[in-house]
């Protein structure tokens, strides 16, 4: 498998590229994750034949950029969030800032104000902007910015409740008892259901259980993964390919404890949404990859020929996440997404 930050190939670039004349929602009003695609494929080790065959089938699904109203500065931009088909504006207006003063400086100016509102659209603007930040691109660090402003969703203020564990996993737990909640975000999308999740009062607070210190982004990463491994839940699976994604904006951000409490957050909503079932040891629905794992390559190549979007993506987050820091379950559910049979004798 490719390492950290290769260097783009001129196919994968000119595919970026001509995605930039799209939005980023399809025509159905989902997230468009083309880019992203593109990126994980590519790490993962597809040839550039693939990537064309990848891009041409997705564009059916491609929506265009609809008009909106343009936004003139910082204070239209904070105004601007959150709104919907305020993409094209958002791109011009990101362009227009990092071309005067450079990307790192605007990814962190705005970061500041976006990360209270992370977990919209299923984390999806996050995730679009941590793959733009891995491929190094103005124009797709822009277009990253922009959806993540135009999904803002804030999901409840800090400071309501005081912080009773450091433990992810003893909170959700928690959650799972409060049953109001369990009953809670029937039907809608993924980002709907959240949204209902935090408009009860039950959720109120849930923010401040978790007390942050040095050992909070690791302990989230392995609960998310745990969830994912106990679940294999859908939506469990973007909040795994969320801790990747924090990962990588993580540096931007100089505020970390805020953004581990809004990454506890969106985890805990996304958990609720799925009926904040009774955890299981994740192990048991893994043993057969944890006793016998595939090997990382075999995997990422088995998820280079799918053409579902999400094998693809979950495989390149957990190897990321893995190289960070190992944990077995990471290759187990990226085998068991990409239908990775263990290995045999």
């Amino acid at each position: 498998m490719a390492a950290h930050h290769v260097p783009n190939g001129p196919v994968l670039a000119e595919l970026l590229d001509a995605e930039l004349d799209y939005d980023a929602t399809t025509a159905t009003r989902l997230s468009n994750h083309l880019p992203m695609a593109l990126v994980a494929l590519d790490r993962l080790g597809a040839s550039d034949a693939r990537l064309e065959e990848f891009a041409r089938a997705y564009e059916r699904r491609l929506a265009p950029i609809p008009d909106a109203v343009p936004i003139a500065g910082f204070d239209d931009w904070l105004a601007a969030r959150g709104r919907p088909d305020a993409y094209g504006a958002l791109r011009r207006y990101f362009d227009e800032a990092i071309a005067q003063r450079g990307a790192e400086d605007v990814v962190r100016t705005h970061l500041a104000r976006l990360i209270d509102g992370l977990a919209g659209a299923a984390f999806h603007g996050l995730i679009r902007l941590a793959y733009a930040l891995d491929v190094r691109s103005d124009a797709r660090i822009a277009a990253g910015l922009a959806y993540l402003s135009e999904v803002h969703q804030p999901l409840g203020a800090r400071g309501r409740t005081e912080a009773w564990t450091s433990d992810p996993m003893a909170a959700l737990r928690r959650l799972a008892d409060v049953t109001v909640l369990s009953q809670l975000a029937r039907g809608a999308n993924i980002g709907q259901r959240m949204r209902q999740v935090a408009s009860h009062p039950s959720f109120s607070g849930v923010i401040d259980w978790l007390a942050v210190t040095p050992a909070t982004p690791a302990a989230l990463t392995d609960a998310a993964t745990a969830l994912y491994a106990a679940t294999d839940d859908f939506t469990a699976l973007h909040g795994l390919t969320a801790s990747h994604a924090v990962h990588v904006i993580t540096p931007y951000v100089e505020d970390r404890g805020a953004l581990c409490s809004y990454w506890f957050q969106g985890l805990a909503a996304a958990y609720v949404t799925i009926g904040a079932p009774r955890l299981v040891e994740p192990a048991r629905a893994l043993a057969p990859w944890l006793e016998a794992p595939p090997a990382w390559e075999h995997v990422a190549a088995a998820a280079t020929t799918s053409d579902d979007e999400h094998v693809c993506k979950l495989v390149y987050s957990a190897h990321e996440l893995d190289v960070e820091a190992s944990n077995p379950l990471l290759l187990a559910v990226a085998a068991r997404q990409a239908r990775v049979a263990p290995e045999t004798p």
